[in-house]
């Protein structure tokens, strides 16, 4: 009996090591960056980037192939110049004989949903420190546009005074929800042998009504293996 012990006690100490050292293979990844909205107008040319956040988890289907369901979030703030661009005031000074003609554009924040499923292709895989990578993927999108507000003031003068005019216009916001399709191309930074930073550009196309809804995301994170 005592023997037994003793041989059960070091097939444990022998196992122990190895299970130690097993990993699950399943990549967890956090992301942020830069989102360049492309269309439609009324999204690519009045609304900048504010911040945004990206999680996902890959699963390894072969050597060079991983699986990654991803949801993201980026939310948006008024980009006056934008609106400023669209809106000829020179054009009323010249036809109404304005003195001076400006817009006050305000609005209430609009923001971009996702989840996808993607193909993520690694021909390197990790045969060295820096393994580039092309994706493809699909997932759902959900969009919120906020109403844009765009009080215009005009100021003639008659008589030697100065009358002032206000007039408001607003730019339909709204939501949607879509199906979506991206393809990009990355880069993996391996810094030990779980752990990788990666830089990543994709074009995101969603299906929504009219010309859709499409934005470039320039994204950075940390990759981890479990």
């Amino acid at each position: 009996m005592k023997r037994l012990s003793i041989l059960f006690a070091l097939v444990l100490l022998t196992l122990t090591p190895v299970s130690a050292q097993q990993q699950s293979g399943i990549e967890v990844s956090l992301s942020s960056g830069y989102v360049l909205p492309s269309s439609p107008m009324t999204f690519s040319n009045y609304w900048k980037m504010q911040y945004g956040v990206g999680v996902g988890v890959g699963i390894p289907m072969s050597e060079t192939v991983t699986l990654v369901g991803s949801v993201e979030y980026y939310k948006f703030a008024l980009k006056p110049a934008g609106i400023s661009s669209s809106f000829d005031t020179q054009y009323m000074r010249d036809i109404w004989a304005f003195t001076d003609v400006s817009l006050a554009p305000t609005a209430d924040p609009s923001s971009v949903a996702s989840a996808s499923a993607t193909i993520r292709f690694s021909p390197s895989h990790r045969s060295g420190p820096l393994s580039p990578y092309v994706l493809a993927g699909v997932g759902v999108m959900s969009l919120s546009l906020g109403e844009i507000s765009l009080p215009t003031t005009s100021v003639m003068t008659a008589n030697g005074s100065n009358i002032s005019m206000t007039a408001l216009q607003t730019i339909t916001g709204g939501s949607t929800t879509s199906a979506l399709a991206q393809f990009g191309v990355g880069l993996d930074v391996h810094m030990t042998s779980l752990v990788n930073l990666f830089v990543e550009a994709r074009y995101v196309h969603g299906f929504s009504n009219g010309l859709g809804t499409s934005y470039i995301p320039l994204t950075a994170g940390i990759n981890v293996r479990l």
